[in-house]
């Protein structure tokens, strides 16, 4: 029977984009003013004189302008997570998807310095081409920076997900998930093993998947310790779905498993991971039938 805490009514906060938003324009806000000086000098060397507003109107602009990307930023780190097995083809995603920002940034940058400083509603092609020559590298190392602040900040993703409630009934845990567009009560036995993936963890089922928003300890803190063994910092395992353990040379062990796998299980789990074996050496871990 799965118990349900009444709940809590707390104050009423902000909004969850607001926030990374904000962070966004402050970053943007100092990239823009570290490259100010050299915007400077070169307008002095070709002989013109900068105006202070119209610098700060073009900072504030130029910044608000970047701002605009933290969503696809986000969007792009909630589909294809920097951590996992799939990071080398996620990493690649990201540098593709940071190319199409940038060039989508200095097409909207040239038509807003014609139409708010030129006086025309289009840019020339010989503008497109200069800017593209001068500033496309730069844009995609500060898309590349952000998405790295994103990755190392607890604020980085605040995208909508279900947060996940474990049922209180220590014999059979649940947690909810959302299942063809229906969120559904998924029992923890179900699961293989669990991944970190993001600002989530994923959960493994067989051929299925399923995200929830909790990091890798908080969910783990949660699992019945004598079902689940922590391999990794970012990996969780059903200790019954657990079939050889094979070590390797440098410490770490390699878990194969009924279902998924090889898992690779770091070596500071390596206590766990032996104790785990040796259990296996007297006694087989039961097999689960799909």
């Amino acid at each position: 029977m799965t118990t349900t805490p009444h709940p809590v009514h707390a104050p009423a906060q902000r909004p969850a984009w607001l926030r990374p938003h904000a962070w966004s324009l402050l970053y943007w806000l100092a990239f823009l003013l570290v490259l100010e000086p050299g915007n400077m000098l070169r307008a002095s060397e070709a002989g013109q004189t900068l105006s202070l507003p119209h610098e700060a109107l073009r900072i504030l602009l130029a910044a608000l302008l970047g701002t605009t990307t933290t969503s696809a930023v986000q969007a792009l780190m909630a589909r294809f997570p920097l951590r996992g097995p799939a990071r080398g083809r996620h990493l690649l995603i990201h540098a593709a998807g940071a190319a199409a920002l940038a060039l989508a940034l200095i097409l909207a940058s040239c038509f807003l310095a014609a139409w708010a400083f030129g006086g025309r509603w289009l840019p020339s092609g010989d503008e497109i081409r200069g800017q593209l020559v001068g500033n496309f590298t730069l844009l995609m190392f500060a898309l590349a920076a952000l998405t790295a602040l994103f990755q190392a900040s607890p604020w980085r993703m605040a995208v909508s997900a279900p947060t996940p409630v474990l049922d209180t009934a220590p014999a059979s845990p649940h947690v909810e998930v959302k299942r063809r567009g229906q969120l559904v009560s998924l029992p923890l036995s179900e699961v293989d093993w669990i991944e970190a993936q993001g600002n989530y963890v994923a959960l493994h089922l067989g051929a299925e998947q399923h995200l929830v928003r909790d990091t890798v300890s908080g969910f783990c803190a949660r699992l019945d310790a004598g079902q689940f063994l922590r391999i990794h910092r970012s990996m969780i395992v059903a200790v019954d779905r657990i079939r050889r353990v094979e070590a390797l040379a440098n410490g770490d062990a390699l878990l194969h498993l009924t279902h998924g796998g090889p898992l690779r299980a770091s070596r500071s789990h390596a206590a766990a991971v032996r104790a785990v074996a040796a259990r296996l050496r007297e006694q087989p871990a039961p097999v689960r039938n799909l």
